[in-house]
Parts: C-alpha cells; structure tokens; sequence
C-alpha cells in the first residue's frame, strides 16, 4: 500500500494491481455472497461482450452466416442488403462515432454532455437507419457493446482498443482472425507482472485456493479460513 499526493488530497494506491481486481469492488463485501458473485459474474459477462460482440457479429455476417439461427438470418441479411458499406466498415464507422460523440460529452459542460449523448443516440442513430446508411442490426450490436463497457469502467481504455482490433480481425479472417488475436492478448497479459506478481493471479499461475474470491465471493467463514499472500505465488517465489 502506498500513499500519495493527488491535487493536494492523500490518496491511496493498493499495489500489486491485478486483472481479476477489476471485477472486485468494496461492495461485494458488504452483500450477500450469492448476490456479490452475481455481480461479479455480470461484470465478467459484460466484459466479454464489450470486447467481442462486435468482432463476432462482423465475422458471423461476413463469413460464417450459418452461425445464425434461421429467422435471424434472414433479418440480419436484409437488414445488411440495404446499405451500402461492407458490414465490417460499418461496424467500424459506427464505432467511431460513438468514440467521438463520448468524447464530446466528456469535453463539454455536463448540461450540454447530455443532450450530446441524447442527439447522438436517438436523432444520429435513427437517422442513419432511415437513410439506409447503416443497418439497424449493426446499430443494435454496437450500442449494446458500448453499454456493456462501462460496467468496468476501469478497463474501457483496453476494451476501446480490443473492439476495434476484433471488428479487423473478424472481417479480414473470420472466427479464426479472433481466436488467433485473443491467443496473442492472452499471451501477453500472462507475460506481464505487477510488482514482481504476475498480473493474471490467480488465474495464471492457477491459485485453487483463491478462486474462493475471483469469479465468487465466498461467505466470511470460507475467506477467513485460509490468508493469502500475493508473495507466495510460484514466480515471485523463484525471484
């Protein structure tokens, strides 16, 4: 634990800093464990369809349109047929936008910021269905993952950044563009420590014991039977 100056005002600063400590908040241990492992399961949910859902529409749509249930398939497909931009660069410029309206509003007065978020979601968006710009499936996709973002509002940066990324690998190679892209971010994340800890403990290395606190919060007689120290995982060991 170590202690700062933010703007004049002592703050705290909880380190190492893990992966898994972006789905915890101090909540979860004021409620109920099977109403905080709720919670921490939306946030894992959410997580991953921020990051995904994009990327596996574009590549559903664009190469592996069987992947769809029938009746689906055939709205998705004339709903597609209509505009004129491949699904991959509408997905793309949908995205985009949505980025610089967020901005916007983050720029602004708070007063004006709303009213952005309110033009740019019902008159932008409706607008362009209408026009047949983009497809109101596309829409439906995207704004469902940038809802799903800010459940872990810590992580939008990186989610930004992998959604896009997914979108390009899902239209340039499909599922397997994907699959191959999340194998390298896996990768590189395993690499990674915080402060000599590896970054995903406990997920790598495998902690058995403390799963008890990752994607469930066991009741207090369960957490306290066993403490768990950071230090004694395998590769701070070996350091």
């Amino acid at each position: 634990r170590v202690a700062i100056l933010i703007d004049g005002t002592p703050s705290v600063i909880i380190i190492p800093h893990l992966f898994v400590e972006e789905f915890q908040s101090v909540d979860d241990y004021s409620n109920r464990p099977y109403y905080a492992a709720f919670i921490r399961i939306l946030k894992y949910i959410s997580f991953f369809i921020a990051v995904f859902l994009p990327g596996i529409y574009t590549a559903f749509a664009q190469f592996h349109p069987e992947y769809f249930p029938t009746g689906l398939l055939v709205k998705t497909s004339d709903s597609l047929s209509q505009t004129p931009l491949p699904v991959t660069l509408e997905v793309i410029l949908i995205t985009f936008i949505y980025e610089v309206m967020r901005e916007a509003g983050l720029r602004i007065p708070k007063p004006l910021g709303h009213a952005v978020s309110i033009v740019g979601a019902l008159v932008i968006g409706e607008s362009a269905v209408s026009a047949g710009i983009i497809s109101s499936s596309t829409l439906m996709v995207v704004a469902t993952a940038a809802i799903c973002s800010y459940v872990t509002s810590a992580l939008y940066p990186p989610i930004m950044v992998l959604r896009f990324f997914c979108v390009i690998a899902g239209g340039m190679f499909g599922l397997w563009g994907i699959v191959l892209l999340t194998c390298g971010v896996l990768v590189n994340m395993c690499s990674k420590t915080s402060v000599g800890v590896p970054y995903m403990s406990s997920l790598a290395p495998f902690s058995w014991r403390s799963m008890r606190d990752v994607f469930v919060r066991a009741d207090w007689k369960s957490l306290s039977k066993h403490t768990i120290k950071v230090q004694k995982f395998p590769e701070t060991e070996e350091m």
